[in-house]
């Protein structure tokens, strides 16, 4: 979670206040995330823009939106602005009427809302236009997950709910112009995990950003005077026993306030174990391998770490259509006739690629470029032409003789991985370049064949390109492999 910054207050008082006013007591977990998310600057306005909530079901979602929403509505001098958005518009409208007005209605806070004609307290809910209305002009409305969303006005206050539905950022797009001139505008993005960060990719790419800026303010501290995004994420490792009390205890931040150990043992009994670990433990099907094109298990079953590069060896360089990131792989024959496949070098942008990066030679972190590896190591170099082959020239400028793969065998070269794989033929490092790319990439078919798909995959790819392709190479180089293009064919189409 992004660490309370000590030198500036916070407003926290008032939402526990409203809470109150509601019959609520805040659980510890959402008393330290409004103390975070309500700080303020010199000035008083609110410090964080962005509020990213992961968090397992059943946790306290509704009792934190409502009074955050509430607040809103109520504490500012001006009136305000604010919409609420679940996965569907019904679903938000049921959220509206069920649990907003429901508990807003049986609560002090009841006066502040602009009665109907008759002098009833009653939601608006006018097709098109629900909202709750208050007496200070402010009105917190509903609206569906689109980029037309909040469109006609100017929001102090945007809550998406459930985001793991959403399949792109249209929404976000929509709402940002909305917020632009609204000094301590706050959108909060609250959800579950997806089944699969190629199926939620919005909430997937928040998550992503949230925990690495998490550990980079651990490193550096002074990022909390920058940044202006707050991400929270509570969820169980996947290396400990998901169905352990003590796992529920340690993990799960409503458990001993609004859940019971014995509901949660109901729903570990009766669940199905993906969408237990996803509901109740915030994983992500693709860190299980659930989702993975290569199984998981199979994958990690050929981890060698002591294994290397051998003499007889291929290299494939592969960079993204954009030039953004590339990778240098090798693939190389053992003497017990496995195949050792490897990332040699990976890194954004393509200037190192043939000469390498201006580190130097002794650092760790250097990127060495093709030109380097080949001289020292030997072995044919090979590249992709439709991606790699705009590099041609500077290849043999730099003395680099490179070939490029035929259209036939790159069309072969992912089944054939997975064919290898499921065979114990190939081993490998256990990579993180490798089991990322593996758990984030999509496919494509073509005719009775399929290949990776670099545009659909939720982050680069060219690791697992590149191994496939070098995997490819060597096996053609060395006939003795004997290895059938048609039988990988064969083999993936079955492969579930």
């Amino acid at each position: 979670m992004t660490p309370r910054n000590p030198s500036r207050e916070t407003i926290a008082d008032e939402l526990i206040a409203v809470m109150g006013g509601l019959g609520w007591c805040p659980m510890p977990w959402q008393r330290e995330l409004l103390e975070v998310a309500y700080e303020v600057d010199a000035f008083g306005q609110l410090w964080y823009r962005e509020i990213v909530v992961v968090i397992m079901r059943q946790s306290g979602k509704s009792t934190l939106i409502i009074p955050v929403s509430l607040h809103r509505m109520i504490a500012w001098e001006d009136r305000q602005f604010g919409i609420y958005i679940a996965q569907t518009r019904d679903k938000a409208l049921e959220k509206l009427v069920e649990e907003h007005f429901y508990h807003i209605e049986r609560s002090p806070f009841r006066r502040l809302l602009v009665p109907n004609r008759s002098g009833k307290i009653r939601p608006n809910l006018s097709h098109g236009s629900e909202n709750l209305k208050y007496i200070n002009g402010s009105k917190w409305a509903i609206d569906a997950p689109t980029e037309e969303a909040g469109h006609g006005g100017t929001l102090g206050l945007a809550v998406g709910d459930e985001i793991f539905a959403m399949s792109d950022n249209r929404l976000e797009a929509g709402l940002t112009p909305t917020m632009a001139t609204v000094d301590d505008a706050m959108t909060w993005w609250i959800s579950t995990p997806g089944k699969s960060k190629l199926k939620s990719p919005f909430l997937w790419q928040k998550v992503e950003k949230g925990r690495a800026r998490v550990e980079l303010t651990r490193m550096d501290p002074s990022i909390l005077d920058k940044s202006r995004t707050l991400y929270v994420e509570f969820s169980i490792p996947t290396d400990v026993d998901m169905y352990d009390p003590l796992t529920w205890w340690d993990h799960m931040p409503a458990v001993g306030y609004t859940q019971k150990l014995q509901t949660i043992q109901g729903f570990a009994d009766s669940m199905d174990e993906p969408e237990f670990r996803r509901a109740f433990g915030c994983q992500w099907g693709d860190e299980l391998g659930g989702d993975w094109k290569i199984p998981k298990e199979k994958w990690d079953a050929r981890i060698d770490t002591e294994s290397q590069i051998g003499d007889t060896l291929v290299w494939v360089l592969d960079v993204t259509p954009d030039r953004a990131w590339a990778s240098i792989s090798a693939a190389s024959l053992r003497e017990d006739g496995k195949v050792h496949i490897e990332v040699v070098d990976e890194g954004p942008g393509t200037d190192w690629l043939i000469d390498g990066d201006d580190r130097a030679s002794d650092d760790e972190l250097r990127l060495h470029g093709i030109a380097y590896l080949q001289r020292e190591y030997g072995g044919t170099v090979w590249y992709d032409h439709l991606t790699v082959g705009s590099f041609a020239p500077d290849l043999r400028d730099a003395g680099v003789e490179a070939n490029p793969i035929e259209a036939r065998d790159v069309m072969v070269a992912a089944p054939m991985l997975l064919d290898w794989v499921l065979n114990d033929r190939v081993v490998h490092l256990g990579q993180s370049e490798l089991s990322d790319a593996l758990s984030s990439a999509a496919t494509s078919t073509f005719g009775d064949g399929w290949r990776w798909a670099r545009g659909r995959s939720m982050r680069p790819i060219t690791a697992l390109v590149s191994v496939s392709l070098a995997l490819r190479m060597l096996a053609k180089t060395l006939p003795d492999l004997n290895y059938d293009p048609l039988a990988a064919l064969r083999e993936g189409r079955e492969t579930p």
